[in-house]
């Protein structure tokens, strides 16, 4: 809980420094879409990874170029948004259909990024387990 306190607080901090964020009424988040970091580019399209257990099925997110990030496959773990700042990844999502329904933000720190493959490492939480998805077309 500690933890996931203060990946908040310093997200807020990242979004106050933004100058995207500036004269944005409160209780908004900042539009995604004037993401200005040049990996944006780079992150737009489809990841995906094989499903543990069901290798020939695949699973993932969907990240668009106005902001908006899509789950693909993942029915109880729905992304709405994403934004990039140099080196870390943030995704808001929502569950649905899970006894434990909730709201948050996935922080993952960027290992790897090319033209074909995303891998990166998970800064909430105490699992530092990497994760590499393929970009498909």
């Amino acid at each position: 809980m500690k933890q996931k306190t203060i990946s908040l607080i310093a997200l807020g901090i990242l979004t106050a420094c933004n100058p995207s964020s500036q004269n944005k009424s409160s209780g908004e988040h900042s539009d995604p879409s004037l993401n200005t970091d040049a990996k944006s580019t780079e992150l737009t399209g489809k990841w995906l990874q094989p499903i543990p257990g069901q290798e020939k099925e695949k699973q993932g997110f969907e990240l668009h170029d106005n902001g908006v990030a899509s789950s693909l496959n993942i029915h109880t773990l729905l992304y709405d948004q994403w934004r990039v700042s140099h080196d870390t990844l943030f995704l808001w999502y929502h569950t649905e259909g899970v006894r434990n329904i909730s709201n948050d933000i996935d922080t993952l720190l960027i290992k790897k990024l090319d033209n074909n493959q995303l891998t990166v490492t998970s800064l909430i939480g105490s699992s530092g387990m990497e994760q590499t998805y393929n970009k498909e077309k």
